[in-house]
């Protein structure tokens, strides 16, 4: 019945360590300690009523005395029927709740981060503040005010909308006292951020490894367009039908979804950089920030949370992107019949995404009755080879004639040179040289 979770902590007794795990409770996404339960879940009950009435009164007291901000409301404690010590602790909305006796610093802010606990960084207690204050990093003011928008004024221009200072305003570029914010300076050619572009071969040696800055929208343009050179197709011809068939190694708008999606919802006030890795096997996709006030379900479901709004309204504007939370179902849809997969990978301060390419290790087999064939036949060889398959035992003579129908120009040598050279690895001549002809390897 008791086990450890995200959400559920085990105690055998109630120590000072208890303290600790309402804290990091409160500071996270909640849930329920059990005192009275050892790790393995064997429960070890209070049978003494002073014993209960002792964890109440120092219950009591922690509420009251042990945290700041106070969480008189967020902390409810009683014994079930197996007399044990139940704990429910809902997350703080006033974060970051701290131990009064540490203060407000890591060694007295915990967090809790998959079944156990730990301390705040710094930087985490920041967020932490800035979110319970509803801080936001785009309408900031920002700290270089020096912002030119030679790129981000020719693609407004492009797009036919206005850029001059009210317009700038209404988005949030200008701030009501007239200041550069932060989205500007995103825009902006002096912007910060600095996206990470690699190809790796199968040995991880880099093929390919470049830095893209100046205006976020300038880098967004120069990664869709590496990544799209890498974004393969494989033609194949089915070998039944004869028809070509063309495999993407990111199929439908993933790639461009999955790209989009990092450099959206990214959290730039984390100094850190999205990056996009192209391997032989899947390309990975990595911004900072998790999931913003929301769960992966929930995404992936397309309920809509912004963290940057503002620049997904200009993104939108601009026809980068649908402002309806389409982003992860597009990419979903594209691998719907696949059976490959994305990854998603949030974890409480970047979110990863693989896309697997779909024409890694694509090796079909060469039986030309049933399977797909790989080489890069021409059309001129498929449709010899069609004739051989429909009429086998026919010689180079009789094909000539045969293809001149579809190829007036063909002569003896064209023929000649396609059976030897690229139809020779999926037909052969059998019979003597003037009984003879061409018909199609058997499969080994």
């Amino acid at each position: 019945m008791y086990r450890e979770t995200d959400l559920v902590e085990l105690k055998q007794q109630l120590t000072d360590e208890v303290k600790n795990e309402i804290n990091a409770f409160l500071n996270t996404k909640g849930g329920t300690i059990f005192v009275g339960v050892a790790d393995d879940g064997t429960v070890i009950p209070f049978t003494d009523e002073k014993a209960k009435d002792d964890a109440d009164l120092k219950i009591g007291s922690w509420i009251r005395d042990a945290f700041f901000p106070m969480p008189i409301d967020l902390i409810k404690h009683y014994f079930n029927e197996d007399n044990v010590l139940v704990i429910e602790v809902k997350e703080g909305t006033d974060k970051p709740y701290y131990l009064r006796e540490k203060g407000p610093k890591p060694s007295g802010i915990y967090k809790r981060v998959g079944r156990s606990k730990r301390k705040a960084t710094e930087e985490e207690i920041l967020s932490m503040i800035m979110e319970s204050k509803n801080y936001s990093y785009e309408r900031d003011i920002s700290e270089e005010q020096e912002l030119s928008f030679k790129y981000f004024f020719s693609v407004c221009e492009e797009n036919n909308i206005a850029h001059d200072k009210r317009h700038l305003k209404s988005l949030d570029l200008i701030s009501k006292d007239g200041n550069y914010t932060n989205l500007a300076l995103l825009l902006s050619d002096q912007s910060p951020i600095v996206v990470k572009f690699a190809k790796y071969d199968k040995n991880l040696n880099f093929i390919v490894k470049s830095e893209h800055k100046g205006s976020l929208l300038k880098v967004l343009n120069d990664v869709l367009e590496h990544a799209g050179n890498y974004n393969e197709i494989s033609a194949v011809i089915d070998g039944s039908s004869f028809k070509r068939i063309e495999k993407v190694s990111y199929p439908g708008a993933s790639l461009r979804e999955a790209i989009l999606n990092a450099f959206a919802h990214a959290d730039y006030f984390i100094r850190s950089n999205i990056k996009v890795e192209f391997y032989e096997d899947k390309v990975k996709i990595t911004n900072p920030g998790g999931i913003y006030r929301a769960t992966l379900e929930e995404i992936m479901d397309g309920i809509q949370t912004y963290r940057n709004p503002g620049l997904v309204r200009i993104l939108s504007k601009l026809k980068y992107v649908e402002n309806f939370g389409t982003g992860i179902p597009r990419i979903l849809n594209a691998y719907d019949k696949e059976e490959k997969q994305p990854v998603f990978d949030p974890t409480e301060n970047f979110f990863k995404l693989t896309l697997p390419n779909l024409t890694f290790n694509f090796d079909p087999l060469i039986d030309p009755i049933d399977d797909p064939i790989l080489d890069p036949l021409n059309d001129f060889e498929l449709a010899l080879l069609k004739i051989i398959k429909e009429t086998p035992g026919l010689n180079a003579p009789k094909l000539l004639e045969r293809i001149l129908t579809q190829y007036p120009d063909a002569t003896i040598d064209k023929v000649k040179n396609a059976l030897k050279r690229h139809l020779a690895k999926y037909c052969e001549f059998l019979g003597s040289r003037s009984n003879g002809g061409y018909c199609l390897k058997k499969k080994d």
